[in-house]
């Protein structure tokens, strides 16, 4: 029987270099990415803890850089919802801050660099609002919309696979 901590462990650390890459060397997903041109996906992330949801956003990445490996042409969305909308603020609840201040400085950084691969990013606007997050005060890269719910169903609709991150 697998281990499912030992797979998470790994699918958290491999794209962070703190696995051996010579384990990871003359791996593709060929099988999978045959005769696909562009690979459209959209994450549903709604992680709580902020330390975990950087390791997702970090792997987000790496699988763009790995797509274009694939040489498939990434078409990545990401919608945040729930408790992920207190994480991705330039004005946090300042309890928020003080718990996760280095943490949240470095998912600036990778919203940052997931804008820079051309990732789309949108917040949804009810989260905000439950949480108490002002639209104007997310990170510039995310686009408040009126629901996320109706984006990642809009989006499925529109033929991108969902990539749920609870």
């Amino acid at each position: 029987m697998r281990n499912p901590i030992l797979i998470l462990l790994l699918a958290v650390l491999l794209p962070f270099g703190l696995v051996s890459k010579a384990s990871a060397e003359g791996l593709d997903n060929r099988e999978a990415t045959q005769d696909i041109e562009t690979m459209r996906a959209v994450y549903d992330m709604r992680k709580s803890d902020p330390n975990v949801m950087l390791a997702y956003l970090r792997g987000i990445a790496t699988n763009h850089e790995n797509l274009v490996k694939e040489g498939v042409e990434p078409d990545l969305r990401m919608v945040f919802i729930a408790d992920a909308v207190k994480f991705i603020t330039t004005d946090p609840e300042p309890e928020v801050a003080i718990d996760h201040g280095d943490t949240l400085e470095e998912i600036a950084k990778a919203v940052e660099r997931l804008d820079e691969l051309g990732v789309k990013m949108e917040v949804c606007a009810a989260a905000t609002r439950a949480y108490g997050v002002d639209n104007d005060k997310v990170l510039d890269s995310i686009k408040p919309v009126r629901s996320g719910f109706i984006a990642i169903m809009g989006y499925q609709n529109q033929g991108y696979a969902l990539v749920p991150v609870y």
